[in-house]
């Protein structure tokens, strides 16, 4: 698809490479267009200038950065020097190609402008919405399938000491004492594994739970669809794999992982054969048990300049990079689907029905009228386990990391930014709900393991902590 892509060479290369590499995804989902039109080059030849209309094929959307703080936005901002480096992957593929390379271009200007990256992109087509957002899935999970299909990999250790997860699903009786693990939002089980893996502490709990004095006769992951599955489907699915399950049942699970875990055993956990002096116990960590402002309609625009902010600060902050990072190339897929569905980033009547095409997203949406989390704490539950929490409110007064506050309505005078949290929050679950469980008569077993307010423990490092691990083997022991 052509594009005359104008990348800062210095600034988040990261992030234009991620879109880049990823640009190809919705190939063949795309509306008719003009292929000389899918070029900010092509409007500017026809002394036009980008723009997002409603009858348009073509949309243009950027990236700026304004005081440190990343925000997309449609078109292309005002202001912005008109040579621009064509960028490092277009450089790359010119070299490949026996092309000639124009030179790197750095004015001045470029070193202080906002703009990180724009990109123009054909609207998906009316029917292929759904479609988009599976491809989505699929490449935030390349164990899943193009049907979806969630799945149970039992965990093995290998000769050399390490723990891998099956390629083949799992299979037989869940029976005696079983621990499963359930991912969040945007990740898989390979990724929540690698969690644990990367501490002394956590590979310490792997051993003890694969070979230890007391353990566990099946290690499970739950593998699952989090952006076109609702959290409610994905617990029907688990519901199936642990038809009949018996003996002792121990679950980890993490963000939109809780709300699974909690439909599987509140809704449909009749089919397990649990006794009472043996019930499910459940350590539900950074979870959105009453949803997530992230996932509001109304603060959809804000929550994927977020996203785009956290990618850079995980990669910052834990290393991580490729597939093991999807906040760094994940908004900008979303953004192509919601532009597609609405016209434009901007606030628009049609909001609320984009993240209804999101069912993942939707499940978990911090709103009034969300029918799913509502239905939820009608109660009764089919099973009542001991739940346990972990829970941290992520605040730092680190210069480079000030983006927090940027999305915090309590810590910033003007409430018409891009504010999508109320209050305390861990980057992408407001720390209230952690606990709302919102059934009056169904509270925690005990005190949740609370970081407070923190500036190393946010909501995808919670399995690094030491006191996480520690919190988890006590619980369970």
């Amino acid at each position: 698809m052509p594009q005359d892509d104008n990348d800062s060479s210095d600034l988040f290369l990261s992030l234009t490479d991620a879109w880049d590499k990823d640009e190809d995804l919705f190939r063949g989902l795309y509306g008719p267009y003009d292929e000389e039109g899918a070029s900010v080059g092509g409007l500017r030849r026809r002394r036009r200038r980008a723009s997002n209309t409603p009858d348009d094929p073509i949309k243009t959307v950027s990236l700026v950065e304004k005081d440190g703080v990343l925000l997309w936005s449609d078109d292309i901002p005002e202001g912005v020097p008109s040579d621009l480096d064509i960028g490092p992957r277009r450089r790359r593929l010119r070299r490949r190609a026996g092309l000639s390379v124009p030179p790197i271009v750095n004015p001045p200007e470029m070193r202080r402008g906002p703009l990180v990256l724009t990109r123009t992109f054909p609207v998906l087509a009316p029917n292929k919405i759904v479609a988009a957002v599976g491809l989505i899935d699929q490449q935030l999970n390349s164990a899943l399938d193009v049907s979806l299909r969630s799945r149970l990999r039992p965990l093995r250790t290998t000769p050399n000491g390490d723990f891998k997860l099956d390629d083949a699903d799992f299979a037989g009786a869940l029976g005696d004492h079983t621990l499963l693990f359930v991912h969040g939002t945007f990740s898989n089980a390979e990724n929540m594994l690698n969690e644990f893996k990367a501490t002394n502490d956590g590979r310490n709990f792997l051993s003890a739970a694969m070979s230890g004095e007391k353990s566990y006769k099946n290690v499970v992951f739950f593998e699952h669809a989090t952006l076109a599955i609702s959290p409610m489907i994905n617990a029907l699915e688990l519901e199936r794999l642990f038809a009949s399950a018996s003996g002792q049942i121990d679950v980890i699970a993490h963000s939109r992982g809780g709300l699974v875990v909690r439909w599987w055993l509140e809704a449909f956990g009749k089919s397990l054969s649990i006794l009472p002096d043996r019930p499910v116990r459940a350590v539900l960590v950074g979870s959105p048990l009453n949803g997530t402002s992230l996932a509001a309609p109304d603060k959809l625009q804000g929550a994927l300049s977020l996203l785009s902010n956290i990618g850079s600060f995980a990669q910052a902050t834990l290393n991580l990079v490729g597939v093991a990072n999807p906040f760094m190339w994940v908004a900008g897929k979303l953004v192509q689907v919601v532009v597609s569905a609405t016209g434009a980033l901007a606030r628009t009547p049609l909001v609320d029905g984009v993240v209804a095409l999101i069912p993942g997203l939707c499940g978990q949406s911090a709103v009034n009228n969300n029918h799913e989390i509502d239905r939820l704490r009608l109660g009764p539950c089919a099973v009542e386990p001991l739940y346990y929490a972990v829970q941290s409110n992520f605040e730092t007064a680190s210069p480079a990391w000030k983006f927090w506050q940027y999305f915090r309505k309590s810590t910033i005078a003007d409430i018409a930014t891009n504010a999508i949290f109320p209050d305390h929050n861990d980057l992408v679950v407001d720390t209230a709900s952690m606990t709302d469980f919102g059934v009056p008569h169904l509270q925690l077993a005990d005190q949740p393991c609370d970081f407070g307010t923190s500036d190393q423990v946010w909501h995808c490092n919670y399995f690094r902590q030491p006191q996480t691990i520690a919190y988890i083997t006590q619980k369970f022991s």
